[in-house]
């Protein structure tokens, strides 16, 4: 299993990206870089930034109030979050407790739902809260806990704890955070990542996901920021393509292990401020100028 600096399991997360994103922001001269994911999910390659002095701060948002309540959790109350973590019991009746909380959040406080989401994330089939749960899948070969390393989650929650004055977090809309919340920084020190929910299989995998009138109402957004660096990832599918159609883009392949292990094209696009190279283990396939 990749090392991977979040607690939680991500669909599509891009923590296998970490060199190439380190590589670009140092490309591009970004003195005291802040890293930005306004679709900040597991967050996992912010963190391994951030972790690592790669940047000197974080800015994470998410709209799914379950995920910024995890996160929320992590950054205000992390003592009763491991108290969690460490003595809730790792079983089928819990399991079902906890898909409870998570599906009927109106009745819980913030430390509950976060919790709930963290359970279901590490207990699901590929962390997919949607999804089942672990023993059910490959005809019970896995156990419920085979992803629930207990000592190793709560060490992970304690490290990014001690970060917590260099990590901003946020519970908006994406076009609201883009119009209303990126402003406030400063515009020239920040390398903004932009991960969607996938085009085609977004609403089998995540809690929020984009008609296809969201996802051009996003790009208009997002090809409005003209003086900070920012890249965007997308499924491989025409209608993205057509959609992003006049931006500089790159064709690029990464591996997946969700259900089962492929290989899977994905679209990169990028404004003109931002140089953007192979590197790692991200060689493009395909370039095309906008």
């Amino acid at each position: 299993m990749p090392i991977t600096y979040s607690p939680l399991r991500y669909p599509g997360g891009k923590s296998q990206l970490y060199k190439f994103v380190r590589n670009v922001i140092e490309q591009n001269g970004i003195e005291n870089p802040v890293y930005v994911e306004p679709f900040a999910g597991g967050a996992g390659l912010a963190i391994e930034l951030l972790l690592k002095e790669n940047v000197h701060s974080i800015v994470i948002n998410d709209f799914d109030r379950a995920i910024y309540s995890f996160w929320y959790s992590v950054l205000n109350d992390p003592e009763n979050l491991i108290n969690l973590i460490l003595n809730t019991p790792i079983n089928i009746e819990e399991w079902e407790r906890q898909r409870e909380v998570y599906n009927n959040q109106h009745n819980y406080g913030t430390l509950e739902i976060g919790f709930a989401t963290f359970f279901l994330n590490r207990t699901n089939r590929s962390g997919i809260i949607k999804g089942g749960p672990i023993s059910k899948d490959e005809n019970g070969k896995y156990p419920l806990d085979c992803r629930y390393n207990s000592s190793d989650l709560v060490n992970k929650v304690r490290r990014i704890f001690t970060l917590r004055d260099r990590i901003q977090l946020y519970n908006h809309d994406a076009v609201y955070f883009i119009q209303r919340i990126l402003p406030n920084y400063v515009a020239n020190q920040l390398f903004i990542f932009f991960d969607p929910p996938y085009y085609k299989q977004g609403k089998n995998l995540y809690t929020n996901f984009y008609s296809h009138d969201d996802h051009r109402e996003l790009s208009e957004a997002i090809r409005g920021i003209v003086n900070s660096h920012w890249i965007t990832t997308y499924d491989y599918t025409d209608n993205i393509a057509e959609i992003y159609e006049d931006m500089p883009t790159k064709v690029y392949q990464l591996q997946y292990s969700a259900n089962r292990k492929r290989k899977e094209r994905e679209y990169l696009f990028h404004n003109n401020r931002t140089v953007v190279t192979s590197f790692d283990k991200v060689q493009f396939l395909e370039q095309i100028e906008g």
